[in-house]
C-alpha cells in the first residue's frame, strides 16, 4: 500500500468496511431530481462557465464539502485521493469531511460554507448565500463554484442511487428514490462500481 492509499484509508476509515445493509437513509436520485440536475448542469456549462477557472486544490475542497453532506462513499474515496494528490493536507481533508473548515485556506472558507449550504438545501441555496458568494468572489468565479457544486451533487447522488439499488435488491427499501432509476444506474455503473468496490476493499 503506497502513502496516498494509506492516508486515504486513515482519513475515511475504509468506507466499504463500514458499509452495511441496514435502513437506507442517504439521499439518492429520483426522476425529478435527476431531470433538474441534468438541466442545471447543461445550462451551467453553457452560460455560467466551466470549472477550469478554479485551482485543482480549491475544486477538490468544494467537492469534498458537498460530498460530506451527501455521504457518497464512492465520491468520498475518489475525491479524498485526488485532494491528497493535489496537495491538500490530511488535516484539512479530515476537517472538510467532518464539516469543520478551520484548517482550510482563509480565502476559500466562504466557498466551502456555500458548498455545504448548497448540499444541505438540496441545490436551493438562499438568496442571501448567493449574494454573499458573489460579493466575495465576483460573478464569474461564483458561477464556477456553483457549477462545481452541481457536478459533484450529480456524482454523489449517482453513487448513493447505486447503493440504494443494492439495498433494495436485498429487500431493504430506501426512504426515497425510484426503483426503475436505481436499476438503470446499477446497470450503467455495474462494471466501474465493481472495480471501485475492489479498490475500497483493498484499502
Amino acid at each position: 500500500m503506497n502513502k496516498t492509499d494509506a492516508s486515504i484509508d486513515l482519513l475515511i476509515q475504509s468506507p466499504t468496511k463500514s458499509f452495511s445493509l441496514h435502513k437506507f437513509k442517504k439521499r439518492s436520485l429520483n426522476w425529478k431530481t435527476f431531470q433538474k440536475l441534468v438541466y442545471q448542469i447543461i445550462m451551467s456549462m453553457k452560460t455560467m462557465g466551466k470549472v477550469s477557472g478554479l485551482s485543482k486544490e480549491f475544486l477538490e475542497r468544494i467537492m469534498l464539502a458537498v460530498t460530506s453532506v451527501n455521504e457518497c462513499r464512492y465520491c468520498t474515496y475518489y475525491h479524498t485521493k485526488i485532494a491528497l494528490e493535489s496537495g491538500c493536507s490530511d488535516d484539512e481533508i479530515r476537517g472538510i469531511l467532518g464539516g469543520d473548515f478551520s484548517c482550510a485556506v482563509q480565502e476559500e472558507l466562504p466557498a466551502l460554507a456555500f458548498a455545504q449550504h448548497f448540499a444541505e438545501s438540496h441545490e436551493q441555496p438562499s438568496r442571501k448565500a448567493l449574494k454573499q458568494l458573489v460579493k466575495v468572489y465576483g460573478i464569474e468565479k461564483s458561477q464556477q463554484i456553483i457549477t462545481a457544486c452541481r457536478m459533484i451533487t450529480m456524482g454523489n447522488l449517482f453513487g448513493n442511487t447505486l447503493d440504494a439499488y443494492i439495498h433494495r435488491y436485498h429487500g431493504i427499501s430506501p426512504e426515497d428514490g425510484s426503483p426503475l432509476l436505481e436499476g438503470i444506474v446499477y446497470y450503467i455503473a455495474a462494471i466501474p462500481a465493481t472495480k471501485m468496490e475492489k479498490v475500497l476493499k483493498r484499502n
